[in-house]
C-alpha cells in the first residue's frame, strides 16, 4: 500500500436517502480531518466508489433510488473488503438480521449518535492500521 492509499482509505462515504442527514454526518467527520462523500442516491454512492478508493462506507437502510442492502452488495462487488457502517430509523429485527448477514462492522439507529460513530470510525481505522504490513501507516 502506497502512502495515497492509506491516505484514500480515510475517504468516508456517506449515503443516506435524507440529505440533510448525509450532509450533518459528513460535515462532522471533515471536523474530524476525515475526507467525506455524502450521497442520497446509491447510484451516486457507486459513482463515488468506482471513482475514489473509499476506506468505509456509511449507508442508511434506505435510499432515494435504492434500499442499503443492496448498495452495500454493489459497494462489496467494487471493494470486496470494504468496511460499511449501517444507519436506520427502521426498528425491525428483520431489517438489522439482513444487513448483519451482509458482514457490516455496526449498525447503528437514527438520529445517530455523531460521538459514537467517531468511536465506531475510529476503531475500524485502528484495526486496519493493526493489519497493515510494517512500515506502512493507515
Amino acid at each position: 500500500m502506497t502512502s495515497r492509499e492509506s491516505t484514500a482509505a480515510r475517504w468516508i462515504l456517506v449515503a443516506d436517502g435524507d440529505e440533510a442527514a448525509a450532509n450533518r454526518v459528513a460535515a462532522s467527520l471533515l471536523q474530524a480531518r476525515f475526507r467525506a462523500y455524502p450521497a442520497a442516491r446509491g447510484l451516486d454512492a457507486l459513482r463515488l466508489a468506482r471513482r475514489h478508493r473509499i476506506g468505509l462506507a456509511i449507508v442508511d437502510v434506505d435510499l432515494i433510488d435504492m434500499q442499503g442492502c443492496d448498495l452495500v452488495r454493489r459497494l462489496r462487488a467494487i471493494e470486496p473488503g470494504l468496511p460499511v457502517i449501517m444507519t436506520t430509523g427502521d426498528y425491525r429485527p428483520a431489517t438489522e438480521v439482513e444487513a448483519r448477514q451482509l458482514g457490516i462492522v455496526q449498525y447503528i439507529h437514527k438520529p445517530v449518535d455523531l460521538s459514537r460513530l467517531d468511536l465506531v470510525i475510529a476503531r475500524i481505522f485502528a484495526q486496519e492500521a493493526e493489519l497493515a504490513p510494517p512500515g506502512v501507516s493507515g
